[in-house]
């Protein structure tokens, strides 16, 4: 006669089966059980494509600087915003996002405490203006903070011949202010120096004899000269 043997594990008829304890999880399971088993839950932004790009806005209050300030730091620092490549974070198109290497870059830029400094040297200059200290207002626009952009420069541009590979744009913008005259928003320093600057890279060409090629078109006379190994190509009006 057959018996039915508990002690093996097996199943009795008529008996209902216990639940394992791989079953699935109740709702009042402990936090150390649920963590077991389901792993650490994600915070918000630090997974995926949340936390790769930032929207402009989101970037403005991490920098705490304007709009405008933010603009001007990204075209001296050389960032531009990118295209997330899949699912846009928050499902919103057509935002502007930003990579945040890019922003932990500009995070450490030493121009971020200038524009915080000149923030609050107009909101001092407005200030004094609205209370009618004119002796107040004069001697702070008499002391306005500047700043130079001289460690950008050499960060763009380690060496003089990368700085020769771009200087297309800036030759052809300097010949055209040469040439306009000294009128409205153009002061006539502007237009000497420039002046001046054009005068010192024709000298540079013609001693070294580096102009290559030369030839007249509709916009003007375009030049093309090597100067230590670069080509440069630049247009007088």
């Amino acid at each position: 006669m057959h018996t039915t043997n508990n002690t093996m594990g097996n199943r009795v008829k008529g008996k209902t089966k216990k639940k394992s304890i791989k079953a699935a999880l109740a709702s009042n399971a402990g936090s150390v059980r649920k963590l077991s088993r389901m792993g650490k839950k994600q915070k918000k932004h630090h997974s995926g494509l949340d936390a790769t790009f930032i929207s402009r806005s989101r970037a403005l209050k991490r920098l705490q600087i304007t709009l405008k300030d933010f603009r001007r730091l990204c075209i001296l620092k050389g960032i531009y915003p990118r295209q997330p490549m899949g699912k846009v974070p928050h499902n919103k198109k057509g935002q502007t996002f930003y990579h945040i290497r890019d922003l932990t870059y500009l995070a450490h830029e030493p121009l971020m405490e200038s524009f915080r400094g000149f923030k609050a040297y107009m909101k001092k200059v407005r200030r004094a203006s609205g209370r009618g200290e004119k002796d107040e207002a004069k001697r702070l626009d008499n002391n306005k903070p500047v700043y130079t952009l001289n460690h950008l420069v050499r960060e763009r541009y380690p060496r003089f011949e990368d700085a020769l590979g771009d200087l297309d744009d800036s030759l052809t913008m300097m010949f055209l202010f040469a040439a306009l005259p000294s009128q409205g928003r153009i002061k006539t320093s502007v237009t000497r120096k420039a002046k001046e600057r054009c005068n010192h890279w024709n000298a540079i060409v013609a001693r070294s004899g580096g102009l290559r090629k030369s030839f007249v078109s509709v916009r003007g006379y375009y030049f093309e000269a090597e100067v230590r190994g670069v080509t440069v190509r630049w247009v007088v009006p």
